[in-house]
């Protein structure tokens, strides 16, 4: 590691609450792949584990970055409490919004790690290679393969635009004209993606939620399009909401409207109900109400008139202060 990368790794230590390791592994493939970084926990101990010495200082800079993005509680989380009791649909839903929540979160780390020095013409050319290893080439007809290309081109264009702006110009638009060759379709419509996060400004929390809560409806927007399955992340995924003082101390019903959802609650396996923003409608919470009907109302009731504060303590729900 560059003593730069130390560095980041020592000041991540300073807030985890543990020990967080990296290692890398002996192959060199020349290929940048930042969906092969691996993290696993051993009690308090997490431990970054990259299987190739590729850019792995980009890579493994990116995973700290990423950390110290959550720990500092900038970044807006995501959680899953709600399943459609279809292990298989519901893994490939957590991947999908997990992908979309790192697109946002690449805005920000991407152009820090080209502000230190980790962005360079090498590493341009190993994402271009990486994105080809792992994508095959479009047909004449949008196949299976067309959400997961979007997903990935939309994060070789946010790379894109970030290696332009730090002197990286020729390979960006060499990698550019590929994607273009390669995946015409799926790369126009990651643009319009990598458009929208990159045209925020990622330094403020609620900017960054809202940037979350967009990249998730145009998601749907651009699968629609195409008649293919939306993903509905805007109601699947819990994500932490950013409230003002008077939002957190008012009634919930002021900030939130709760909503009978078909999906279930993953903890009480029962009907889930789940709390939409009343400016946004993303889901900030999920909710099991009596199993007993005759209950409900009450329940609801009280649940209605609690401060947002209480809520969110009560179901163990992070949130963030609004600057």
């Amino acid at each position: 590691m560059t003593p730069k990368l130390e560095q980041l790794l020592e000041q991540v230590n300073q807030t985890y609450p543990g020990t967080v390791m990296v290692r890398t592994g002996d192959a060199h493939s020349g290929l940048l792949r930042m969906d092969r970084v691996q993290q696993s926990f051993l009690a308090d101990r997490l431990l970054i584990e990259l299987p190739d010495t590729t850019e792995s200082d980009f890579v493994i800079g990116n995973e700290l970055l990423q950390l110290l993005l959550s720990l500092n509680g900038i970044v807006p989380q995501i959680f899953f409490g709600l399943t459609f009791e279809d292990d298989g649909l519901d893994q490939q839903l957590v991947t999908i919004a997990s992908r979309l929540h790192h697109l946002v979160m690449h805005g920000i780390t991407y152009r820090e790690l080209a502000k230190q020095g980790f962005l360079t013409a090498q590493t341009v050319e190993a994402f271009k290679k990486g994105i080809e290893d792992e994508l095959s080439p479009e047909d004449d007809v949008i196949d299976g393969q067309h959400l997961f290309r979007l997903l990935s081109l939309t994060d070789a264009q946010v790379f894109l635009m970030v290696a332009e702006n730090a002197g990286q110009k020729a390979g960006a638009q060499e990698s550019a004209k590929r994607y273009q060759q390669l995946y015409p379709k799926a790369n126009a419509a990651a643009k319009s993606l990598a458009d929208l996060i990159m045209s925020s400004d990622l330094k403020d929390s609620r900017v960054i939620r809202k940037t979350i809560v967009q990249v998730f409806s145009g998601l749907d927007d651009l699968l629609q399009q195409v008649d293919l399955p939306t993903v509905n992340a805007k109601q699947y995924v819990t994500l932490t909401p950013v409230l003002s003082e008077r939002q957190l101390n008012g009634p919930v019903k002021n900030t939130f409207e709760i909503f009978h959802s078909e999906m279930t609650d993953f903890a009480s396996k029962e009907k889930a109900y789940v709390g939409l923003g009343k400016n946004d409608q993303q889901n900030a919470f999920v909710i099991a109400p009596p199993k007993n009907p005759a209950d409900r109302p009450k329940f609801f009731t009280e649940l209605y008139a609690l401060s947002v504060k209480a809520l969110l303590e009560k179901l163990a729900l992070p949130y963030i202060l609004r600057r």
